[in-house]
């Protein structure tokens, strides 16, 4: 941090009249507060409304690169004559030199309806009833399959994906596998777009990473 920059947050820091509002809904004036805790508090708004800025940056720029890619699409369809509809699957689009790519992706989007309700109590039974015992394995994915997640009370769907294609050998599995797939209902689909990148046509490709926390700093 720069002296002029410390001096600037200092001044902000002491305002005068400056009042901060609390928890309790009331205003505080800053003289009465902890120095430290309104550094951190004008730190954290400041960094949470540029993260915002960032956010809404990035959601315009991504409704117009699929936009640019849909009519993309339209043109090379046109080409031949046909129309693309749905933009289902995928699409690979490579640069001429070689350097750089783009990828699209579709992936459905499921929840978990009432049926999991069935089905939980027939895997219960199912590994109630296994005569050579249940491995820890075993178990842990069925725990875990069930468990509702404490912000959203949400179960995974894909944990429950990953309880349907688990092997059990028991005569009521394939019933309560039936279960589950009822259970898992399409809620829609979102598409994903990636960049890639790299120096060479002999080198690797790198992945252009947009994901703020995982960037170095």
């Amino acid at each position: 941090m720069s002296a002029m920059s410390k001096k600037a947050r200092l001044e902000k820091m002491v305002q005068p009249g400056r009042t901060i509002r609390g928890q309790d809904g009331k205003d505080h004036p800053v003289g009465r507060l902890s120095p430290r805790d309104v550094l951190i508090h004008d730190w954290v708004h400041e960094r949470v409304a540029e993260a915002q800025k960032m956010q809404a940056f990035m959601m315009e720029a991504k409704l117009k690169d699929f936009e640019e890619f849909d009519l993309i699409c339209d043109l090379i369809a046109e080409e031949f004559d046909t129309v693309v509809s749905g933009r289902r699957g995928g699409a690979l689009f490579e640069s001429i030199d070689g350097l750089c790519k783009v990828q699209i992706t579709t992936t459905d989007t499921k929840a978990i309806g009432s049926a999991i309700v069935a089905a939980e109590e027939l895997v219960r039974q199912v590994l109630d009833e296994l005569t050579d015992g249940v491995s820890p394995d075993l178990r842990r994915i069925v725990d875990q399959a069930f468990v509702r997640n404490p912000q959203t009370g949400k179960i995974s769907a894909a944990r429950i994906v990953q309880l349907v294609n688990t092997p059990i050998e028991h005569p009521k599995w394939p019933n309560a596998q039936r279960a589950l797939r009822a259970a898992i209902k399409k809620e829609g689909s979102r598409r994903y777009m990636r960049f890639y990148h790299r120096e060479s046509v002999d080198h690797n490709w790198e992945l252009v990473d947009l994901n703020y926390s995982s960037l170095g700093a």
